[in-house]
């Protein structure tokens, strides 16, 4: 019992309740805050955690925007914003994901995503250089996610971020989507829309296939509701539909190479792989290249896809 208050006091007092409370109020009446969609899910073992507690809105100009907080372990927390547009709109993607462990150690990919190639990216850029100077952040792009994201995409992975400095960019970013939102005039022309609708679904399915925390959610909830928060993050309109992923095959034992990483799979290691739901072996596979990479190694075996897998399973990967 007490273990159970100590989790619930913590989640009213996660480091990122103030971002989440400036996105709402700078979205104000563009968000229809009293129409929405709640999910949550905890699972406590042995003085471990996973939790995610999700909502999902909609606003006039806004098709949904996620707000989800979530921990893969107890103490650490992330916040994620995922807010996509109505097709009828020519506005950008609202995407955000803190976590890690603030200050020292955060967790960074904030950015105003294009849902077409004709959208004027300059006020998110003049933001983005400003503040990516003030909180030194690297002027460079992602690699998993550089086909769907905007060149002025801000990150940082597991480094110092000062949290004043990170508030003040956050909130600033909301304001610069907030003005794309009131700028944006409806738009009849069927072509425009259906482009933005591919451009929407294709960052949809790149986020998700790069997402971490679906692994972790299915070890810990069971596929069923790992497969309900996805839903909830990249579902709408357009929406990435699951089953999309589901009863694919996967892939020809030893096909799998990485030329740019310089890494080879053994038969045995990607026969293993191969194994996990066609939902998130992409991810799996990522995450396992970026560790390989990380050690050195030019081969990937059945051993390190364990090692990987143990690590994971016990939150050493959050």
């Amino acid at each position: 019992m007490a273990q159970q208050i100590e989790v619930e006091s913590a989640s009213e007092t996660t480091p990122w309740k103030p971002h989440e409370r400036l996105f709402f109020d700078r979205l104000g009446e563009r968000l229809d805050r009293d129409d929405f969609t709640e999910y949550s899910a905890r699972r406590v073992n042995n003085g471990k955690q996973v939790f995610s507690h999700t909502r999902v809105y909609q606003g006039e100009k806004l098709d949904r925007v996620m707000v989800s907080r979530y921990s893969l372990r107890l103490g650490r927390w992330g916040l994620v914003i995922f807010a996509y547009p109505r097709l009828d709109y020519d506005l950008p993607a609202f995407l955000l994901h803190v976590g890690g462990q603030p200050p020292e150690r955060t967790l960074l990919t904030l950015d105003l995503a294009p849902c077409s190639s004709s959208l004027d990216l300059e006020p998110f850029a003049q933001v983005a250089r400003e503040h990516r100077a003030a909180l030194e952040l690297p002027d460079e792009r992602l690699p998993l996610l550089e086909s769907v994201t905007s060149p002025h995409l801000l990150h940082c992975t597991f480094k110092p971020l000062d949290p004043e400095r990170f508030l003040a960019a956050f909130g600033a970013v909301v304001e610069t989507w907030c003005r794309y939102i009131d700028q944006a005039a409806p738009e009849t022309d069927a072509r425009s829309s259906q482009a933005r609708g591919e451009r929407v679904l294709e960052l949809k399915r790149v986020i998700f296939e790069n997402d971490p925390a679906f692994p972790v959610f299915t070890q810990a909830f069971g596929q069923s509701m790992s497969d309900t928060l996805a839903e909830a993050a990249f579902g709408g309109t357009p929406g990435l539909t699951i089953r999309d992923f589901q009863d694919v095959p996967p892939p020809a034992v030893g096909s799998w190479a990485n030329k740019k990483l310089g890494l080879i799979w053994s038969a045995d290691a990607q026969k293993r792989v191969g194994e996990a739901p066609a939902i998130i072996r992409p991810m799996v596979r990522r995450i396992i290249e970026k560790d390989a990479a990380k050690e050195g190694l030019d081969r990937i075996t059945v051993e390190f896809v364990m090692r990987c897998e143990k690590k994971y399973r016990t939150g050493g990967g959050s």
